[in-house]
Order: structure tokens, then sequence, then C-alpha cells
């Protein structure tokens, strides 16, 4: 009876991606600060995605947007 080397159904260990969360922090001196804003709802802690002219929360999707792109959308619709 031969041995197979493959086993049917078994997939293929892949190696988790690191995490970024030092990107959001600064440290000064014997400070810890935050670079991003964080969500208002759900408190420190989660941070908020920034695109083009806002501002979304992916765990409560609160969405903040920019006063100057809102304004510049009100002025093209005229």
């Amino acid at each position: 009876m031969a041995i197979k080397s493959k086993i049917k159904g078994k997939k293929k260990h892949l190696n988790k991606p690191t995490s970024v969360k030092y990107k959001k922090y600064t440290v000064s001196s014997d400070k810890i600060t935050k670079k991003a804003r964080s969500c208002p709802r759900c408190g420190p802690g989660i941070f908020l995605s920034v695109g083009k002219g806002r501002a979304y929360c992916g765990k409560c999707h609160f969405t903040e947007f920019d006063k100057k792109e809102v304004e510049l959308k009100l002025e093209s619709k005229k």
C-alpha cells in the first residue's frame, strides 16, 4: 500500500499579515499620541478610515464628511 504525500482537502498554511497599528501612533519622549482620529461613537481604539472627502468607521458605520467637499458638490449642482 502506497502512502500519499498530499492529503486531500487540506489547505496550505499561510502566515497572517503583520499588524500596522504602529503607524497610527507617535512616540515622543515619554508620551504616546495618536495620529489618526478615533470614532466618536465607539471610543478610543477604533480608528476612522479616511477616504475621498470623508472619514468612516467600519464597526458602527459612522460617516463624517468634509465641509469643503460637501460645499463643492452643492455649488456644482446649482
